[in-house]
């Protein structure tokens, strides 16, 4: 049987605090870093971690000295007028904190899972759920916590793990670009986070061992700040800082872009929302509770006691307080802002202050039933299974696989009203594909309002695939024909394309962002209905097949290139697994396990001029697939008056040596050709403009306001050092 002495343990003080942290601060420290310090963020984190470290050692020297609760201690030391005034900045710092939080977990939940739904009625839940939760006293919750401590934490390990592979660690540079305002700004923000720190100096009477209480607040500061770490690592490298910058809540939006769509997807998502469920309502609690502490003191320094149900009443009362201060941040933003200024600006600042002030002057019951706890984890993990959608049944839903959009009308009339067009209500979570008209897609003003307006929506999945066409309708016309759905179809054209990675393809999530960085060259599938062939024999079976690759330079549509020219890029930025290519009319060659290394350098020319080259290297192993290659066809032997009768004359093994010679001869020339060819359109297949940042910070300097520039200026130069296999 657990004790019931009001008294948690130095662990379960480490997992409280550890929630506090990582509630509020995984949810908004993100986009405040990216918008402050951008990539410098890093170095904030870092600052604030140890900022925070040199402030629990002089909260451990003020606990040495009370003997007395905190509350208690304030007024023997400052004066009981003093001390009381001290109280009521506490209070109204943990009441506006409360409502804050519950102002965040009730948006969450209204955007993330429970759509239609009245924001009063969601709001009113939580806060019933939190009076619960308040009635098992503070060591109900905190087991509770315990509990679920690692059931929370390793699922997120493991989404941050599945979101590495997307990472592009390009976004990581340049760093050192930030000033120091920007540097403390980013630090500040960093430092109220981590200014929940100072309630161990409330929490010093409920922990029965005392001495562990500041220990386990490091243990805390050590474990949050490595997630904060990871993830704006990881937030940047997916999103880019300027993206970033802009996004209202980025780590849920990355929850949403590591998923693979299809039929789990708001499901999964729904139990990574728990991480901040658990987060926020522990916080919303750890306010509600340290406030109603003040009021309880309040109430015991007027004559009266509280016993029994009657102690209760304090929190219900702060609870409806809570309540219509976040109805008012509901219904009035310039009120929100105010308020978020004054937590920011003068109540972080507050709780700080006043620990390090009074060292410069001088030196409940568990729960009454078990069933209480067993009752709060039920609710909570019945959050996990809150469907994305709202209470209308299945058969009264359409779950479309594909999104046309032909022009901005069609996008507006028929997209924006959908719910309203048909007896169906339409529910996009299983979309595959977003089909674009590509005269639509060459309007720039009108595809910046389309995505800006899906993005808002947040109806239409991240990572549904983009894909553009001549004629969206020409292609419905062919679903007749094929033996699955349209979007079905042209998903599995992109996926089971062999050899190229499913991360070469734009997403939706990769238009929305560079619509911010303006970084990237993305190439869209352009399809087109081409006749069957089955062996040698063309039938009459019309199906989608992949063109052509309309190219997205840096946010805008830059024109179409061939598929040799897209797979060509594919293969430069390592998203081939393998590259098959015609060096000869009867030669065709497959290299396997290549890597590319993308490098800046400068070249002096004739008449000392200097050329920008961006020098591409490529390693790995290849084979001839057809057709051969004889070493008199090396011009150097040409030159020298050799013929294939001499080279029979020579060793295999140099003659080995000629043919290699003369195969990556052959694939620099082909790849030259291809990568000068789509320069004269100012398109760059190695994609080394977001890297300039980290390879050559000169050039950065340079193109970084004019990008315009950049394809004009430069030359591709590739150097093949392939091993090929013996014919």
């Amino acid at each position: 049987m657990f004790s019931e002495n009001n008294q948690i343990s130095g662990r379960q003080v480490f997992r409280l605090l550890t929630y506090d942290f990582l509630g509020m601060g995984t949810l908004l420290l993100p986009t405040m870093l990216a918008d402050t310090a951008g990539r410098d963020g890093i170095f904030c984190i870092l600052a604030g971690i140890l900022s925070t470290f040199l402030y629990l050692k002089l909260l451990r020297y003020l606990l040495k000295g009370m003997k007395t609760s905190y509350p208690d201690f304030l007024k023997q030391n400052c004066g009981k007028i003093c001390g009381y005034v001290l109280w009521g900045g506490y209070f109204l710092y943990f009441i506006l904190m409360a409502s804050y939080t519950a102002y965040l977990f009730s948006t969450l939940m209204l955007n993330g899972l429970v759509e239609n739904v009245s924001f009063y009625l969601v709001l009113l839940l939580i806060l019933l759920l939190a009076f619960y939760g308040m009635a098992g006293g503070i060591e109900g919750r905190a087991r509770v916590y315990e509990i679920l401590f690692w059931f929370l934490m390793i699922p997120l390990f493991l989404m941050l793990f599945a979101a590495c592979r997307e990472v592009k660690p390009a976004y990581w540079s340049p760093v050192f670009m930030a000033d120091g305002k920007e540097v403390l700004s980013g630090s500040y923000y960093v430092l109220f986070c981590y200014s929940m720190v100072s309630i161990v100096l409330f929490l010093k009477e409920y922990v029965a061992d005392r001495k562990k209480c500041v220990g386990a607040a490091e243990k805390a500061v050590w474990f949050s700040g490595g997630v904060f770490i990871a993830l704006y690592l990881i937030l940047i490298g997916l999103f880019g800082v300027e993206a970033l910058a802009q996004m209202k809540f980025p780590a849920v939006t990355m929850m949403s872009r590591v998923q693979v769509t299809g039929g789990f997807l708001k499901r999964t998502d729904a139990f990574m929302f728990s991480i901040w469920f658990f987060t926020l309502y522990a916080m919303l609690n750890s306010m509600v509770f340290y406030s109603g502490n003040l009021a309880e003191k309040v109430i015991r320094d007027c004559g009266g006691y509280l016993e029994g149900k009657k102690r209760m009443l304090p929190y219900l009362i702060l609870l409806l307080l809570v309540y219509g201060v976040t109805v008012l941040f509901y219904r009035n933003q310039q009120f929100l802002d105010c308020v978020t200024f004054l937590l920011w600006k003068i109540g972080t600042p507050f709780v700080v202050g006043v620990p390090v002030l009074l060292c410069l002057a001088g030196e409940r019951k568990k729960h009454n039933k078990k069933v209480r706890v067993l009752v709060l984890v039920c609710f909570l993990f019945g959050c996990l299974f809150l469907q994305g959608c709202n209470v209308a049944e299945l058969e009264d839903k359409a779950f479309p696989v594909l999104l046309n959009i032909r022009d901005q009308d069609d996008f507006q009339n028929v997209w924006l009203n959908h719910e309203y067009a048909g007896n169906k209500e339409v529910d996009y979570n299983h979309l595959k594909v977003v089909l674009i008209e590509r005269s639509f897609l060459e309007k720039e003003a009108e595809v910046e309002d389309m995505l800006s307006m899906l993005e808002q929506e947040k109806e239409v999945p991240w990572n549904a695939y983009v894909m553009t066409t001549e004629s969206c309708d020409r292609l419905a016309q062919t679903e007749g024909e094929l033996d699955v759905l349209l979007g079905n179809y042209l998903e599995e054209l992109l996926e089971n394309t062999s050899g190229i990675d499913q991360k070469a393809y734009p997403t939706l999530g990769m238009l929305y962002e560079e619509r911010a960085n303006h970084l990237e060259t993305l190439y869209i599938p352009f399809v087109d209905i081409e006749r069957e062939q089955s062996g040698a024999v063309e039938d009459d079976t019309e199906k989608p097949q992949i063109t052509a690759y309309e190219v997205w330079k840096r946010g805008r549509a830059a024109g179409l290139v061939d598929t040799d020219t897209a797979r060509a890029a594919f293969f430069t930025q390592n998203f081939a697994d393998d590259y098959t290519l015609q060096l000869a009319p009867e030669l065709y060659v497959k290299v396997d396990t290549a890597s590319c290394r993308v490098k800046e350098t400068k070249k002096i020319g004739v008449g000392g001029l200097t050329e920008q080259i961006v020098t591409v290297t490529v390693t790995g192993e290849g084979g001839i697939l057809s057709g051969t290659v004889s070493a008199s066809e090396n011009p150097a032997n040409a030159e020298a008056g050799n013929t294939e009768t001499n080279i029979t004359n020579t060793s295999y093994e140099k003659m080995t040596r000629e043919k290699e010679q003369l195969l990556n001869t052959r694939m620099e020339d082909y790849l030259n050709a291809i990568a000068a060819h789509a320069l004269e359109k100012e398109i760059d297949i190695t994609n080394s403009y977001r890297n300039l940042g980290a390879d050559n910070r000169t050039w950065y300097f340079k193109y970084q306001n004019n990008p315009a520039a950049y394809e004009k200026d430069i030359k591709i130069q590739y150097l093949i050092k392939i091993n090929w296999k013996s014919e």
